[in-house]
Parts: C-alpha cells; structure tokens; sequence
C-alpha cells in the first residue's frame, strides 16, 4: 500500500511540475526558467544531502547519475519547450510514451520475453505517436485556442509541439536507461548530483550563447511584462520556479520510495501516470482541448503507456 502511494505521489509530482514549468515557459525563456528551477532545488538538495548524514555514494555511482542528469535536464528542456509553443497535451503524451516505450524495448532486445500486454501496448504506443505527431491544427484551430488564457502557447510549433515531445521522450527514456544502473544508497547525494550536472551543463549553454551572441532555442527574449516589477509578483514568478524544479526532485524522490516499498516494475506503473496528471492539469486549468484526431491519439498513448508498465508485472 505505501509502495502504490509514493508512487502516485511521484507521478503527480513530476505531472505538476512539469505543468507549472510550461506554464512559467510561456512566460520566460525556456532555458531561463529550466536553469533557474533546477538552480533553487539544487540550492535545497546539497544542504539537505550535507546535513542527512548518508553516506556519499562512491564515483562509479556519481559519475553515471551524472551522465543522467544530462539526459535528463535536456529532455525538461525540450519538454518545456515544447509546451511554451505547442499543446501541452500534445508534447506531454508523446514523451512519455517514448519515454515508457524505449527502455523496454532495449530490455528485449537484450532478451527478456514480453507479455502479451506489452506488445499491446507497443503497437498502441507506435501508433498512438504517429496520430499525435500527423494531426497538427489548422491556422484557425491555432489562433482560436491562442487567444483563450493569458498564458496561451505560442503556437509557433508545428504539430502542436510533437518534434519536441519526441525529444523530451528520448531525453527522459535515455536518463531511465543510465540511471537504472545506479545503486539505490545515498539518495539525497544522488537527486542533488542530478541537478549538479544539469545546472552546470544549461549554464554553460547560456555562456556560450551569450559569448557568440547566438539564440540557441529555448534563450528568446523576455517578453515586456514577464517579469512583475512588484515584489509580490516577483514573489509569486520564484515560487513558480521553486515548484516547477522541486516537483521534478519530488518525483525522483518518491520514485526512490515507491521502488523500495514494492519494487521498480510496481512502482513504474503507477508513475506511468505521470504525463496523465499533466494533461488533466492543462484541460482543468488551461481549458486546453484537442481536435477528435489528436484526443483519440493522446488517450492512446495514455492507455499504451499503462499498458507497458503493467506488462511488466502481471
């Protein structure tokens, strides 16, 4: 019972964050807001790693937590991206559905057998992507739905974002594939090496940009008014920050919790959940919809990802 509530926990943390983290995109540069949410979480994780008294995991392990961290703050970035000038519902399925799909597929092409629900949930996973990606809106559909929430995407990504949610998917499966090796002691030290290396590689990005004057995506310019001149307002934008890069070290967290109550297979079914949370957030708050095409496609892949994850074990 406790393994299935961290679980879900961590699937409503990483939904949420995610959701406020777009939401912060459409408002700031994507690489402002990803560097600067990762930056504060990192500010409360190496303090609370210091004074845990756990023991520091030894190089081996660090070094591959790490390489995820890469992989894993490229795919937030993508992802946000993506939500900044695409549907939320749109880029939030594809990734993680790839993110599901791939690292089971490396397990049997390695030689573990799937159950029949998982080839089910294959099939649906590849076609679902395919819907999702091919049924972009029309100008019409874009401009209508741009002008019905103060923070409306862009929609100056085509497919409503797909290419991004791809991305986001293979960042987000690549850091799963790494960071399953790693072993589970020293938690916090983990989570804060994490975000070691993710907030060290975008601030490199941002020097180099700044340095060659080129605008890598994600590093547009902040729009007037992003920023409140009122310290209430500037209060409220750090606290957005603070929640979107805390929900996703919440989320590896309870993830932590959840795989050592009932076991990594349990424990990746509920989280599966993860991108339906952030769907349901930007339908109940953003009043985000979708064409029949692309709703049908998005809770395929929904349905497929739960599939997958379930596949592994019944």
């Amino acid at each position: 019972m406790i393994g299935a509530l961290f679980g879900i926990l961590a699937a409503f943390s990483w939904g949420g964050g995610d959701f406020v983290g777009g939401i912060a995109s459409r408002r700031l540069p994507t690489l402002i807001v990803v560097l600067t949410s990762q930056a504060a979480t990192l500010a409360l994780l190496l303090p609370a790693a210091i004074v845990s008294g756990q023991t520091v995991p030894e190089a081996a392990a660090l070094g591959r937590t790490a390489l995820a961290g890469l992989a894993g703050g490229l795919g937030v970035l993508s992802l946000y991206h993506g939500f900044a000038h695409g549907r939320i519902s749109i880029v939030a399925s594809i990734a993680g559905t790839l993110a599901a799909l791939i690292p089971v597929a490396v397990s049997i092409a390695g030689g573990e057998t799937p159950s029949a629900l998982r080839i089910v949930g294959f099939i649906g996973a590849i076609t679902a992507i395919v819907i999702v990606s091919t049924s972009g809106d029309s100008p019409e559909q874009a401009a209508a739905h741009s002008a019905t929430h103060a923070d409306r995407s862009s929609g100056a990504a085509t497919a409503g974002g797909a290419v991004y949610g791809l991305a986001a998917g293979l960042g987000f499966a690549t850091f799963s594939l790494i960071f399953s090796g790693v072993p589970a002691s020293g938690t916090l030290w983990l989570l804060a090496t994490l975000r070691v290396a993710s907030v060290s590689a975008l601030s490199l990005l941002v020097v180099v940009a700044l340095l060659t004057r080129r605008q890598p995506p994600g590093f547009e310019p902040i729009r007037a008014g992003a920023i409140p001149r009122d310290r209430l307002g500037r209060l409220r934008l750090a606290l957005i920050l603070l929640t979107a890069g805390s929900g996703d070290s919440l989320g590896n967290l309870f993830f932590f919790l959840a795989a050592g109550a009932a076991g990594v297979g349990v424990a990746a079914v509920y989280t599966s959940i993860a991108p339906v949370t952030t769907v349901l957030f930007a339908a109940v708050i953003l009043g985000e919809r979708v064409g029949r095409r692309q709703g049908i496609g998005v809770a395929l892949a929904g349905a497929a990802t739960i599939a997958i994850a379930v596949g592994g074990v019944v």
